[in-house]
């Protein structure tokens, strides 16, 4: 696969009438905090909620009325089943989406709400894409790929020629890796358009295939497919995208999912913006490589494309939470108190004489190691940060043992 300029000029200009530029953001929290410009391409403005639109749509405006009338088919987990269902709507045509079961409700509702036919099947994307080969051989539809198709990734792409129109210039843009398509052709557009900038792919750890496969310069299939950011949540990375990104992708880095949870708190307190975790990673992906090297960003204008914003709601109190743990700003202790009378008290006193606020004590004495004359408190509380957290740790641990979290 050979991408042109004019693909890319094509496209943009193709989507100007079908979708809006979405706002590029400085975000004065976040420039203070890190010294640089930060920026964010707000892409979860869609209507709905993801870049993926601009791919799908590019693609089914460019198909042929005898492919129309056949209707298309996608595979996604959420967000490309979103903007193909979309983009069929807006062409009059039929769409088919196969999603992995276990995708959002959210999404899945979102899909349909949209006159699409949903389909679960499989347990990830990539099992849903096994099955869609054999409904392929049944139905003839036309197939929408998420990322490996030339006018997806084109569309995909006009991304980059909005950005030539908002800043004149940028120094590192950061954008999400799950098959590929976004920063594949985000990555040529700012090549052409920025020679200078810096692309950088991010991933979760969890289900970091493509980004391990960039830094060993080779293809890696991952071992495991574990992160709550279900928009690149892909196990086997394909060749022919490994060969666009790593044309383009100057730095690849994946994070862990407690650092991308982090990342979506600050997001909601910081910038007003609700992005999933596909979106949020690129600024935990820029923590990472702003702690490793804080000068080499020093007054440089940073670009974060917020992808999505499709973020499932039965998961928001638990991102908080752990966005909140990884803060510093609650915390979880394991007590071990002689079951007696008066030590819960002295517990409870050390606490409040530390400054914690005690959101939820729990009292257990049938954890199966405990002696009879033992038991366990766990302790949730909140703190102003990682130093008041440490003086609550430490006033705790002076006086009882602190087990170590399972």
């Amino acid at each position: 696969m050979k991408l042109e300029m004019d693909g890319f000029k094509k496209a943009y200009e193709l989507l100007k009438d079908y979708i809006v530029k979405t706002p590029l953001i400085r975000n004065e929290w976040l420039s203070k905090k890190y010294a640089c410009d930060v920026f964010l391409k707000l892409e979860n403005l869609q209507p709905v909620g993801s870049f993926k639109l601009r791919g799908a749509t590019n693609m089914i405006a460019n198909l042929p009325e005898e492919d129309r009338k056949k209707g298309v088919i996608a595979v996604s987990a959420g967000n490309h089943a979103q903007g193909v269902a979309w983009a069929a709507e807006k062409f009059g045509i039929d769409a088919t989406i196969i999603m992995p079961k276990p995708s959002p409700l959210v999404k899945i509702m979102n899909t349909e709400a949209l006159g699409a036919k949903v389909i679960l099947a499989g347990e990830n994307v990539d099992e849903s894409f096994e099955y869609a080969k054999d409904y392929l051989k049944k139905h003839n539809k036309v197939y929408i790929h998420p990322f490996n198709q030339e006018d997806v990734i084109y569309g995909q792409g006009s991304i980059g020629f909005e950005l030539k129109e908002q800043a004149e210039n940028v120094d590192f843009i950061f954008g999400s890796i799950g098959g590929g398509g976004l920063m594949s052709g985000v990555g040529k557009v700012m090549k052409e358009f920025f020679p200078n900038c810096t692309v950088v792919g991010s991933q979760s750890t969890g289900a970091a295939s493509m980004i391990k496969s960039l830094q060993q310069g080779k293809l890696i299939e991952g071992e495991t497919v574990e992160t709550f950011a279900d928009g690149i949540k892909v196990k086997k990375p394909e060749f022919k995208m490994y060969e666009l990104l790593d044309s383009v992708v100057d730095e690849a880095v994946h994070v862990s999912d407690d650092k991308v949870a982090l990342s979506v708190l600050e997001l909601m307190e910081h910038a007003r913006v609700i992005a999933e975790g596909a979106g949020a990673i690129n600024l935990a992906a820029f923590a990472e490589l702003f702690e490793k090297n804080p000068r080499r960003f020093k007054n440089k204008k940073i670009v974060l494309i917020i992808c999505g914003g499709n973020i499932d709601i039965n998961l928001v109190d638990r991102i908080i939470e752990n966005g909140l743990i990884e803060s510093n700003r609650r915390m979880k202790m394991n007590v071990l108190l002689d079951d007696r009378p008066g030590a819960l008290h002295q517990l409870t006193k050390t606490l409040m004489e530390s400054e914690a606020n005690v959101l939820q004590v729990v009292h257990k004495t049938d954890v199966p190691f405990l002696q009879l004359s033992q038991s366990v408190v766990e302790v949730i509380a909140e703190s102003r940060g990682e130093s008041h957290s440490d003086e609550i740790f430490k006033a705790v641990s002076n006086i009882f043992k602190i087990l170590p979290r399972a």
